[in-house]
């Protein structure tokens, strides 16, 4: 019998998204054909400890280790690919990615120039915009900057995901209790117009060759908060995602094509999801492109592939497929 490829599920990470990592990084190991892949676990730790518990429970016991002799170890078991299921700084950013390059391992995902580039929500914008797609307006604030953009508006943590630091807020004051909290987890900011309508996602995946597909449109609608904010997107039953969205053809059609420009342009690899917002006169609003969408139960890419026809195992399938032959 052909021996199996050997994957490094590598969860966790130094980030305000570790929670969000450990969760997803349990699902991906909970449904990874394992008569297609040998999996092992990497757990990287909070404080950048790395660990390599027995098994495939991304929670259990392990001896730390430095990042030295946590590289040294990875080599040493030699994985054909490698699946970073972190989200946010150290994971998503590029660094790993970057990290990964130097010791010539391939990888599922965006390449560490794309993903440092997704990331960084300012740029990302600049670059979108460019491509011809609609940004609200915004400004980037440091420390001590005047903030012009008024309420009602969107404040963001610049390097940050999964809603972590994100507030919505509507008045002066709120905006500057807003901003306090945001600079506690992030040195820089993006205040954006808040753009009122629907919100979509649309998630792409790539063939083993490299071809991107949009997948099925999901129209998000938050039940307990105002928004898609951390405790909507990980709290099931807090929001009602539907997928495919029940939009007009037209809507929709726009909707695939942003996210496949949006994939195409920010040089993004093996999977992508672009949150977008369609106003009352049907305008679509790009918020920003994930590089590693999250892969929890309630996670929006995997719906997206499951309305494709394609189950949580084979959406891991193509994905790995596609980092295997990078």
């Amino acid at each position: 019998m052909a021996k199996l490829p050997t994957v490094a599920v590598v969860v966790g990470g130094e980030s305000g998204e570790f929670d969000i990592s450990m969760m997803s990084g349990a699902e991906v190991c909970a449904n990874l054909d394992l008569t297609r892949w040998q999996p092992f676990v990497i757990r990287i730790e909070r404080d950048g400890a790395w660990c390599f518990p027995n098994g495939l429970d991304v929670y259990g016991p392990a001896e730390r280790m430095g990042l030295g002799d946590g590289v040294n170890k990875l080599l040493a078991l030699a994985p054909d690919v490698v699946f970073p299921v972190m989200h946010g700084p150290y994971g998503e950013d590029g660094k790993f990615q970057a990290l990964m390059d130097l010791l010539h391992l391939k990888y599922v995902g965006s390449p560490a120039e794309s993903s440092a580039l997704a990331m960084n929500k300012a740029r990302a914008r600049d670059v979108l915009a460019g491509a011809g797609l609609i940004v609200a307006p915004a400004q980037e604030l440091i420390a001590g900057d005047i903030c012009t953009v008024k309420p009602p508006c969107v404040v963001k943590p610049m390097h940050l995901g999964s809603s972590v630091g994100l507030m919505v807020v509507t008045t002066s004051d709120a905006l500057a209790k807003a901003l306090e909290e945001a600079f506690r987890h992030d040195d820089v900011l993006l205040v954006e117009k808040f753009v009122k309508g629907t919100e979509l996602t649309a998630g792409v995946i790539e063939s083993e060759t490299g071809v991107p597909t949009a997948l099925p449109i999901v129209e998000i609608r938050p039940v307990t908060s105002t928004f898609f904010d951390y405790e909507a997107k990980y709290t099931p039953g807090a929001t009602e995602e539907i997928c495919p969205a029940p939009i007009p053809d037209e809507v929709r059609d726009e909707a695939q094509r942003i996210g496949l420009i949006a994939h195409r342009i920010l040089g993004c690899r093996g999977m992508s999801r672009t949150d977008m917002i369609v106003d009352e006169d049907g305008t679509q609003w790009v918020l920003e492109t994930n590089t590693i969408p999250g892969m929890t139960q309630t996670s929006l890419l995997p719906q997206a592939a499951l309305a494709a026809g394609l189950s949580f195992s084979q959406l891991l399938d193509r994905v790995l497929e596609r980092g295997l032959a990078r």
